[in-house]
């Protein structure tokens, strides 16, 4: 059989096989690099939303706040500490306690507050919190109970009254394009928050 006749007939057929498969190839190819670019915005937001909500929790956390330790500590005084200490924290500012002091009546696991007076009461004293529990301080504490519209998390922020993961993710939406809430009011400006919606939440949030 003479191979080179036989090539020479079909040349052109075996030219055009040719062709196709590499045209076929390459409209593979051009697939999977669409696929694969059509997903990466995707993830990309995803990654976004991830930095974004870490960033918001590590600038709650190191919040500068000030607190006045008195009592039976070592060195008491005014202290600057963080929004994520707990009233031990602070103690061990000043310190830690003395031998004189009557552990027993303080709640060293409480969370600080901004201007919040720490006492740490000696044996034998009768301790009424006076300072702890006078107006100023009680204040303190209900504003310390409230979600903090520019601080709370996604998670925090559903734990108040008829807000669920939509109207959380507006919230948190509306305080990184507007730098923030300056009043708790500005709440109404997010669509979903109207007056008989905000006189449910006005108690249990601050800005």
């Amino acid at each position: 059989m003479d191979y080179r006749k036989l090539l020479q007939k079909y040349k052109q057929y075996v030219i055009g096989s040719i062709l196709l498969i590499v045209i076929i190839c390459s409209i593979i190819t051009f697939l999977r690099i669409s696929s694969t670019s059509d997903e990466l915005p995707e993830e990309e937001l995803v990654m976004t939303s991830v930095s974004s909500s870490q960033l918001l929790e590590t600038n709650s956390q190191s919040k500068q706040i000030y607190v006045d330790i008195k009592g039976a500590v070592e060195n008491p005084g005014m202290y600057e500490g963080t929004a994520n200490m707990r009233v031990w924290d602070a103690v061990m500012l000043a310190g830690g306690v003395n031998e004189e002091a009557d552990t027993k009546q303080v709640n060293f696991s409480e969370r600080i507050a901004d201007q919040m007076v720490i006492y740490v009461p000696k044996h034998g004293e009768e301790f009424q919190k006076t300072e702890q529990n006078n107006g100023t301080q009680t204040s303190q504490n209900k504003e310390t109970n409230k979600i903090n519209l520019n601080q709370a998390s996604e998670t925090e922020l559903q734990a108040l009254p008829g807000v669920g993961q939509k109207k959380a993710q507006e919230i948190i939406r509306y305080r990184e394009e507007n730098g923030g809430f300056k009043t708790i009011e500005d709440l109404k400006n997010i669509s979903g928050f109207g007056e008989k919606t905000f006189d449910k939440l006005k108690e249990s949030i601050t800005s």
